[in-house]
């Protein structure tokens, strides 16, 4: 690559006009090729008139010299510096694009092509910009960048038409290459449409002329991930995920891995898989991992391809998988969590009224109004509801407001059973000594907290402000923390978790730690991203290899065996969403998991006890 751009090194100052000072005597040597003698002198001005127009005319001059005897370190140093500090300098143009050479040929091509076309965006100086666009032609041309990076460049910077034609061109060559054959036809018929250039037409057309017979090509995965912004962490570990499960399933020229990055974002992930769906012969998507860009992407899908499954990791709104039969979600979703916990406690405690103390953000309010709409379908009722902020070391008014609101009910529940004509009556000196020493019972407390730490303070709170009952929870529950913070006031209470949770200890989890860490060297995270990539795409690769390849099979055949193995546990597909749920409780200051239906067991105990008697 070090005589990659040897005409345009040689043209990149020829045309700069300097005034008459210090640099002018040294300019016949660089424009000689004499760079060896020029540097010495250049050097001196630029380290003692850097701040001064000489100097900056030394730092271009120094730069281009040092380009020319493959000095890159040096070039790429000082165009930095003199970039960083000349803001509105006349040569910015020259050193944005004499940096970027160098990125090129250290192999930074990306970084290089984007600078480039930067200064072709921004530039009003012509001879710059046709400088510009010379390098980025001929860079395009090296074939050094691949589809993604290429179409990712179009999308930012559709600065020139004779660029795009080139962007266009490259784009159906690199598609070609790996056997995607629709997205190469695709590519090519925008060169037809688009370019001018009947050099970049007949290119075009040769293309397309070797495509004839080939049909679409490999088969394509479509994986949509974040792996900009906020949340490029988890976009990552969902790649790695999705690829060790690739590479596992060995199906390296059998089928193709195409990446998309959503940037977290609803109408770029949605943009990107149409895109993709009419670009390539996109057979089924894992993702996206984020719920908006999830219920977005799966909208359009389920309305327009219900053959192509797309399995989502980790989104959790609920009713996602409800817009298409071919939307699946693999996480457990915050609605079953909460149908979860409300039918069991209905069904097998017994209890029909229930208090929910809620804190504060999108996890609460969401749990509860799940909660509540399971609760109410169940015939049950939601009699109180407090809001609390997590954090704080007292939440005494939060109780007594609760407290308040049970009272009155139980006032009205006196008053109509002593026949009472006005049923909100009260007594004020009975209300004063009730709420000072009476314990309210409200049969079941629901506490969506967040973590485990939470959750054992809340159920200390609840007790030392004397409301009682049976205490529920979720998946946030779940952690050594709760014994820890809620000590013997949380024996009894209940919860729901994902399966998920509970069974780290199998081999196939262990054999995806070992594997994932030889392959990235390093250990999947505890946020389960990684890991539940891994199923999602181990779902599409099983069913793809259980129907032989026809592919317009795959979301019946998902939708028929509705239960698969995970690295955490088993995947039961109901409607679409994973409903591997387990009712957890605690007995004697350990976690157990509740197997059968409290209910029941009561119900037999009595059954047995009146059997004794007779």
């Amino acid at each position: 690559m070090n005589r990659l751009f040897p005409a345009i090194l040689v043209a990149l100052l020829s045309t700069a006009v300097f005034a008459q000072d210090d640099v002018e005597r040294i300019k016949p040597m660089v424009k000689g090729g004499r760079c060896s003698e020029a540097i010495a002198p250049l050097k001196k001005i630029y380290a003692s008139s850097f701040r001064k127009i000489e100097g900056e005319k030394a730092a271009v001059m120094l730069t281009e010299c040092y380009l020319r005897e493959h000095k890159r370190a040096e070039a790429h140093d000082i165009a930095s510096r003199f970039l960083e500090f000349h803001v509105k300098s006349a040569y910015r143009e020259r050193m944005e694009l004499a940096r970027a050479i160098v990125d090129v040929e250290n192999g930074s091509v990306f970084d290089g092509v984007e600078s480039m076309l930067k200064v072709l965006s921004y530039s009003t100086n012509p001879a710059a910009r046709t400088r510009a666009k010379d390098v980025v032609i001929q860079t395009l041309a090296a074939s050094l960048l691949n589809a993604e990076q290429l179409q990712s460049l179009l999308e930012k910077y559709p600065v020139d038409r004779d660029v795009i034609g080139w962007l266009e061109l490259q784009i159906g060559r690199e598609c070609q290459n790996v056997k995607r054959y629709k997205a190469a036809r695709y590519w090519y018929k925008k060169v037809l449409k688009s370019s001018n250039s009947e050099s970049l037409q007949n290119t075009a057309k040769k293309g397309l002329s070797a495509l004839e017979g080939l049909g679409a090509g490999l088969p394509t995965v479509l994986v949509l991930a974040p792996l900009s912004g906020d949340f490029a962490e988890f976009g990552a570990a969902a790649v790695q995920g999705t690829v060790l499960a690739y590479e596992q399933a060995g199906l390296k020229d059998k089928v193709n891995i195409r990446i998309q990055d959503t940037h977290a974002d609803a109408a770029i992930a949605l943009m990107r898989t149409q895109r993709a769906v009419n670009q390539d012969s996109v057979i089924a998507i894992v993702g996206p991992i984020m719920s908006a860009p999830a219920t977005a992407v799966a909208a359009w899908l389920g309305a327009n391809y219900q053959h192509v499954p797309m399995l989502t990791p980790t989104a959790t709104d609920g009713g996602i998988a409800k817009l298409g039969p071919n939307i699946f979600q693999v996480n457990i979703t915050m609605d079953i969590l909460s149908q979860t916990i409300a039918d069991f406690a209905i069904k097998c405690l017994d209890i029909r009224e229930f208090g929910i103390m809620s804190p504060l953000g999108d996890f609460g309010s969401t749990m509860s109004e799940d909660f509540t709409r399971a609760v109410e379908r169940r015939g049950g009722s939601v009699v109180a509801f407090r809001n609390y902020e997590e954090g704080r070391p007292d939440y005494k008014t939060e109780f007594n407001l609760l407290r308040d609101v049970r009272f009155n009910q139980e006032n009205r529940r006196r008053n109509i059973a002593r026949g009472a004509d006005d049923l909100n009556s009260v007594n004020p000196r009975d209300r004063k000594a009730y709420l000072a020493d009476s314990t309210v019972e409200i049969p079941g407390l629901f506490i969506p907290a967040t973590n485990p730490a939470d959750a054992g303070a809340m159920v200390s709170q609840a007790a030392f402000n004397k409301v009682s009952g049976t205490y529920l929870g979720t998946s946030g529950w779940y952690g050594r923390e709760l014994l820890i913070q809620g000590k013997r006031l949380v024996e009894g209470s209940f919860f729901s978790v994902p399966d998920l949770d509970m069974d780290k200890g199998n081999s196939a989890y262990t054999n995806f730690v070992k594997n994932f860490k030889e392959r990235w060297g390093v250990e999947p995270s505890e946020d389960k991203v990684s890991g539940l990539s891994f199923d999602a795409a181990n779902i599409i690769f099983t069913t793809l290899d259980a129907i032989s390849g026809k592919q317009d099979d795959m979301t019946h055949y998902i939708n028929a065996t509705k239960d698969f193995k995970g690295i955490y546990g088993d995947i039961k597909f109901r409607r679409g969403a994973n409903a591997n749920t387990k009712i957890v409780t605690v007995k004697k200051g350990k976690f157990e998991v509740v197997t059968t239906c409290e209910k029941q067991d009561l119900s037999k105990e009595k059954e047995s006890k009146s059997k004794k008697k007779k």
